[in-house]
């Protein structure tokens, strides 16, 4: 006969009720692991990475400028950008350093163009950026003083 506590009784040796409580709870802690890595999966194909070329732009955004300046110090005509959004994608901007004439007509292309795109990852987001068209000072003296900027893929 054994009493509670004698080396032959298996649970309190650490026998198999033991042994099958720690392999239970290896499969639950495999199972969640692998549960785990299907969402991620699951949410990273769902939110395509703004980085990609074919990444979507933004579908709701706000986004204000305040105006250009020539700015010799930083290489030319500087526009700032504020951009808001809860979306996922990317904004895409092109500034243009433009003439007067230019300033309302996109049929007068100018040479004097940058394209910016910034990534967005979801969530509420606001970014602030400047954009800079390089321009010269003799540039800036033939009438370049005005910016014209389009937004790509709204």
């Amino acid at each position: 006969m054994t009493t509670p506590g004698d080396a032959a009784d298996p649970a309190a040796t650490g026998g198999p009720p033991r042994k099958r409580r720690a392999v239970v709870l290896v499969a639950i802690a495999a199972v969640l692991v692998v549960l785990g890595l299907v969402l991620v999966g699951v949410r990273n194909r769902a939110e395509p990475d703004p980085l990609d070329s074919d990444a979507p732009g933004l579908a709701d955004l706000t986004f204000h400028t305040n105006g250009c300046s020539y700015q010799p110090d930083r290489g030319g005509l500087v526009v700032h950008f504020a951009v808001s959004t809860r979306d996922a994608g990317r904004f895409t901007v092109d500034v243009a350093a433009v003439t007067d004439e230019g300033a309302h007509n996109l049929d007068i292309s100018t040479q004097h163009v940058v394209r910016l795109t910034v990534p967005f990852y979801g969530g509420q987001t606001r970014k602030e950026f400047d954009v800079v068209v390089p321009l010269t000072e003799a540039d800036y003296q033939h009438g370049y003083r005005k910016c014209r900027y389009t937004v790509n893929g709204a």
